[in-house]
């Protein structure tokens, strides 16, 4: 019973999604890929953040405040259809030969998802971070509302649960407590496979953005065999749900960047602001998006690419405001990393630097749960080089290496001992950057399929003589 009820849940979720998607998406079409993938993801992210603005005015999750959220969606959603503005399904009808291969590594994902989500539900929590942080405060927020603060956020004996850390997480779970009507970790879990496997259906769409179908699935067919994907995914940790939301972020930062359409704008400050709203670190890789739309924007010397890049930073400010403002206050034991980049410090520990760089090189390459991702990238980059002459692609390439400064950076003031905590904690930040990496194969992987431009243009001249 606990199980259909978070079920239930999660179709909470995806209709919130599709409602949001059928405002933002102007084309009034919604895709196989963008229906599975971006539509959840997007309801996911805007559902945390709706029960944190509602416990800040004193509403701790519960089924009568989810049936009145759910009660609110489906009214918007007949309003909507009233204006015919609902997004509509739209399924391709033109399928080649080669087509009939997808189902091999269609197959090869299900199977994965399968595996991932037998094992996590199987068990309770077992990982220290979703026990003792995440878990934890999806325990505290299900009993208490934000307003008037609970006393848990400023108990200093409890500093090993991180009381700064981002409640987007712990919110989605404590939404399911509530759903189930009891604190069930077991079955609560089923929020963090949902969360975890979105990233394989938002990842395809943006392979899909330059690769055919079958490429497509084969690169996330990989990403779901990965070993690290089967160990991290399923635990309750917010690793995953945070590059799930970074990879919405990147793609549609770089769409935007190529077709500087307005929904592709609003969808990367979405994705952002979900990203910021899950870990600490979401907030750097928030504003890293932000600093390179300016980037390109002051070298494309357009109009409406500066309105852009405005647009992005006051978007962020607007939807994540609330838990700047509210968390600010909150006390940052062991880890003050934003204070730290700013002192001395950072320049008194840049030796350290060699050190950090050829741990995340190793660690890459580790093909133990990595597989052989990096190397693969690499070849495929050299192999179809012509991809560095689109933006999008230098915009990707320039988040990623921001990406991984910027972890490196945090490396160098670490309190902790580094050899030890590069350890512990590495191949779980490398996770964050995988959706660059895939989608960077990909793009690169088209150009190689794809003749040069003079050459394209040359045999289009030819045929119309």
């Amino acid at each position: 019973m606990a199980l259909t009820f978070c079920c239930l849940y999660l179709l909470l979720m995806v209709t919130l999604g599709y409602f949001l998607f059928s405002i933002i998406d102007a084309s009034g079409r919604v895709t196989v890929a963008q229906l599975f993938g971006l539509v959840p993801a997007l309801g996911a992210g805007a559902l945390g953040l709706l029960l944190f603005w509602l416990s800040l005015v004193g509403f701790a999750p519960s089924r009568i405040l989810l049936g009145a959220i759910g009660f609110t969606t489906l009214a918007g959603l007949l309003l909507l259809a009233k204006f015919r503005r609902l997004a509509r399904l739209n399924v391709p009808l033109i399928w080649t030969k080669s087509d009939a291969w997808c189902l091999l590594p269609g197959v090869m994902i299900l199977g994965a998802v399968g595996l991932l989500a037998a094992g996590s539900l199987a068990v309770p929590l077992v990982d220290w971070d979703a026990f003792a942080i995440w878990g934890f405060k999806a325990k505290v927020l299900a009993h208490e509302a934000l307003h008037p603060a609970p006393a848990y956020f400023h108990d200093l004996t409890l500093s090993y649960s991180h009381l700064d850390y981002p409640l987007l997480l712990p919110f989605l779970t404590a939404g399911a407590y509530a759903a189930m009507g009891a604190v069930d970790d077991q079955a609560g879990k089923l929020v963090s496979v949902f969360l975890d496997v979105l990233i394989l259906p938002l990842v395809y769409l943006g392979l899909r953005w330059k690769l055919p179908r079958l490429p497509s699935l084969c690169l996330c067919a990989l990403l779901a065999w990965l070993p690290a994907f089967l160990r991290f995914g399923g635990t309750g940790c917010a690793d995953l749900p945070l590059a799930m939301f970074y990879a919405g972020s990147i793609f549609f930062a770089a769409r935007w960047l190529d077709r500087r359409q307005r929904d592709d704008l609003v969808l990367s400050v979405l994705f952002s602001a979900f990203t910021a709203f899950t870990k600490n670190e979401g907030l750097a890789l928030a504003l890293i998006n932000g600093l390179v739309l300016l980037f390109f924007s002051v070298c494309s010397f357009q109009k409406r690419a500066w309105v852009g890049a405005v647009v992005f930073f006051a978007g962020l400010l607007v939807v994540d405001g609330a838990w700047i403002f509210w968390s600010h206050s909150l006390p940052r034991t062991h880890e003050n990393y934003g204070s730290k980049l700013l002192s001395s410090q950072l320049i008194t520990n840049l030796p350290k630097l060699k050190q950090i760089f050829w741990a995340m090189f190793f660690e890459l390459t580790n093909s133990s749960l990595w597989g052989w991702l990096a190397l693969m990238t690499g070849a495929l980059a050299w192999l179809g080089r012509r991809a560095f002459l689109r933006p999008p692609v230098l915009a990707m390439w320039l988040l990623l290496g921001l990406h991984l400064l910027t972890y490196a950076l945090v490396y160098c003031v670490t309190p902790w001992n580094l050899t030890m905590l590069l350890a512990t904690s590495l191949d779980r930040l490398l996770w964050h950057a995988l959706p660059a990496v895939i989608l960077l194969a990909g793009w690169h992987w088209a150009e190689i399929s794809t003749p040069p431009v003079i050459l394209t243009a040359t045999i289009e001249a030819r045929s119309l003589q």
